[in-house]
């Protein structure tokens, strides 16, 4: 049985780069399709929900386009055993990236927004709005090497996004953070990863 992946999002990290990180993790080839809007907009309507990003998987010959970045990550995580040895674990690993999804929509609630161009509003996210969430992710990880496993599971690979996510703007936020700097460093170092993260587009 061969099973091949297309992967479709802009031309950009977004919601697609945390699955493009698993997907890289777990050595598995796939179909990179980075469109812009132009391209995009031709494809929309033949996309399962009108949304990207989207994955076609095709097995033997069988293909079937799954929409929904956290659908599309929980189903690779289980396909390629990155979903937890046991429930604890794999309800540990849900607990973390629903909270790293707070974080991740309180940022895009300012990121995609007037308020970007706020001075005062992003130095209030910094140093209030991101605290709150990054707190609860610290005290999630505690002393652990990743957040539900002695190995990176799926969820890990978002929340390192969304912890990137910040640093690409405040280099410094994780300061008073620092199992959460560490933690997203041991991601970053993953020799799986060496590769991908050489040659991934650059952060928007």
């Amino acid at each position: 049985m061969t099973t091949t992946y297309s992967l479709t999002y802009f031309d950009a990290r977004g919601r697609a780069e945390p699955i493009r990180l698993l997907l890289s993790y777990a050595g598995v080839a796939f179909e990179d399709r980075g469109l812009d809007y132009a391209g995009w907009a031709k494809e929309k309507s033949d996309s399962p929900l009108g949304q990207a990003p989207y994955l076609v998987e095709k097995t033997d010959g069988q293909a079937r386009a799954i929409p929904q970045s956290m659908a599309i990550l929980r189903h690779l995580a289980r396909v390629h055993g990155l979903d937890g040895k046991d429930e604890n674990e794999r309800l540990t690993a849900d607990v973390a990236a629903e909270t790293a999804n707070d974080l991740r929509s309180a940022f895009a609630m300012l990121r995609y927004s007037p308020a970007w161009a706020d001075d005062a509003a992003k130095a209030k996210f910094a140093g209030e709005t991101a605290p709150t969430h990054l707190a609860r992710l610290d005290k999630l990880l505690g002393d652990k090497t990743y957040f539900a496993s002695s190995v990176a599971l799926w969820a890990d690979f978002l929340i390192f996004d969304a912890l990137e996510g910040l640093t690409n703007t405040w280099s410094d936020i994780l300061a008073k953070f620092p199992r959460l700097s560490a933690f997203s460093n041991r991601v970053s170092e993953l020799p799986q990863l060496k590769t991908y993260l050489a040659t991934r587009r650059p952060a928007g």
